[in-house]
């Protein structure tokens, strides 16, 4: 089996698309022949951002069209799937990577704060799977990869919001995993991605945009989006050119018969596991946190 890989004849939707991990997603599956959804909703004064990088794919010499809508509305959705049908055919790819994120304490933040990044980064992946996931489940073929990230797994500093909202990633991939129907070739992944994007520009220096450059991603999620990939339910962190999945592991089963409840709760076993996003992060891109950390 060769090992480039061909997306000829496949139709991807991509929320978030134009710019960091979104829009390299979308130039690196136009490059491998597969015609692209470019979603985000327009910019504060009415441009669209999608169109830019729908000019720069078919100015590359792929094939790509607009999505002007935000992805946490059933209607933007079901227009998505429009778009791709009208101009492609039924989508076989969705890759959900809109999402926002704010540091805030979790002590003074509002409840309609964090309402309106669920929205976004929860809602908005749920409603874009209730819209895609008929047309998959008809033609019996999709990929799907939902982005995550390692706030959720592990945790970090000002992100309860967040990391509740990637964290659902996890269990939503591995319910849809168990719900797809008999006979069907559907895969669903989650990526925990680590690179340099405008969201992620205040956490890393600007002179390691290059090493940290999405692009370096773009190749794993293409892979998750290709019929290579047969597995589904699966996390992986990817960075820096290294990835890595990612498990999740329980220790030996007590029983509270052995003693009293403090002596069995004390007992249990813990696997060994990060302490947090920025310690995971530590083996994704080694050079850039050993230089933050010098």
């Amino acid at each position: 089996m060769s090992g480039a890989l061909d997306f000829a004849g496949r139709t991807a939707i991509v929320t978030g698309a134009t710019k960091g991990l979104g829009r390299a997603y979308a130039h690196w599956l136009a490059a491998h022949g597969c015609a692209v959804v470019v979603s985000n909703r327009k910019a504060p004064d009415g441009s669209s951002s999608a169109r830019t990088v729908c000019e720069e794919i078919v100015a590359a010499g792929g094939r790509a069209v607009v999505h002007d809508g935000p992805v946490q509305t059933p209607e933007a959705a079901e227009e998505m799937v429009r778009i791709a049908r009208q101009h492609f055919g039924t989508p076989d790819i969705f890759i959900s990577n809109a999402g926002v994120q704010a540091f805030r304490d979790f002590g003074s933040v509002t409840l309609d704060e964090m309402n309106a990044l669920l929205e976004i980064n929860l809602h908005g992946v749920l409603v874009g799977l209730k819209a895609i996931w008929p047309a998959m489940a008809e033609a019996g073929y999709g990929r799907i990869v939902l982005t995550g990230s390692s706030a959720g797994l592990w945790g970090q500093v000002g992100s309860a919001d967040y990391a509740a909202s990637k964290a659902a990633m996890v269990g939503i991939a591995r319910s849809l995993t168990i719900d797809i129907p008999t006979g069907a070739d559907i895969c669903v992944n989650v990526i925990a991605p680590a690179a340099y994007t405008p969201m992620s520009a205040g956490s890393i220096p600007a002179e390691w945009a290059g090493y940290a450059s999405p692009d370096h991603v773009a190749p794993v999620v293409g892979w998750l989006c290709s019929d290579r990939c047969s597995t589904s339910g699966g996390i992986y962190h990817a960075g820096a050119g290294n990835v890595r999945r990612v498990q999740i592991l329980e220790g030996p089963v007590h029983k509270l018969s052995e003693g009293d409840i403090d002596s069995v709760m004390r007992g249990l076993t813990a696997q060994p596991e990060w302490t947090s996003s920025f310690a995971s992060g530590a083996e994704i891109m080694p050079e850039l946190v050993k230089a933050m950390t010098a």
